[in-house]
């Protein structure tokens, strides 16, 4: 299964236990977690490299889970991505995505690591619905999931409480079916100009059959030839 994509300047992959000390330091600023993942638990080193190389011995189909590091091409790791709470039967997981400094998200690049992420999703795990969930002092972050192609499907009232501030905050519940990326226009110009090629289109997947194999010498015959011009 795959679990990295690129884009012209973004690419993401799945976390490895390198990618620990970037986590680490990323996870001790505040204001960056009050965006992504409030009341977040601490783990140590050892704990977070534990949980990464467990984590890497299954498919997100089987784990329901899966973390993109984030990485710009001159900037190296600028944030993180997760898919999570996967469904088998209703064919649906929790978007997650957060960029560590604020000069990243103001310069779009979630935009791009965020059509990388909906390929995947659509294009490879075959998820019919991908939903998110946005905190209500999050404007932004809420305008740009509209405006991306996200639905608000629900409104929770005093639905999360913040521990550090000692108070309850509402979240949109925004989501977006297959059917509604495969006829998002946004979501095709997007992709077309930030990775070069249309995402909403369906992978394809080409079977051979006995009549359009080719022999078993000719396979040979090009596959040495390949072989001869490379040398």
């Amino acid at each position: 299964m795959k679990h990295s994509n690129q884009g012209h300047i973004i690419t993401i992959r799945r976390t490895v236990v390198e990618d620990v000390p970037v986590l680490l330091q990323a996870y001790q600023d505040k204001s960056f977690l009050h965006l992504y993942r409030s009341n977040h638990i601490q783990q140590t080193e050892k704990q977070l490299a534990s949980l990464i190389t467990e984590h890497a011995e299954y498919e997100f189909t089987e784990l329901g889970y899966v973390e993109f590091m984030i990485e710009h091409q001159q900037y190296g790791i600028i944030g993180v991505a997760i898919l999570s709470d996967y469904n088998p039967l209703h064919k649906r997981a929790e978007y997650l995505i957060g960029l560590f400094a604020s000069q990243h998200r103001a310069l779009g690049h979630g935009t791009e690591a965020t059509l990388l992420v909906l390929d995947l999703a659509f294009n490879h795990y075959e998820l019919n619905k991908i939903y998110t969930y946005v905190y209500d002092y999050n404007d932004s972050s809420q305008t740009n999931t509209l405006k991306f192609g996200f639905n608000q499907e629900g409104w929770l009232e005093d639905h999360h409480y913040l521990i550090d501030e000692e108070r309850f905050v509402s979240l949109y519940l925004n989501g977006m079916t297959e059917k509604n990326f495969r006829n998002n226009n946004n979501i095709k110009r997007y992709s077309l100009r930030l990775l070069g090629y249309d995402i909403t289109l369906p992978r394809q997947i080409i079977k051979l059959t006995a009549e359009n194999k080719l022999p078993k010498q000719a396979g040979e015959e090009f596959l040495a030839g390949l072989l001869t011009n490379d040398l």
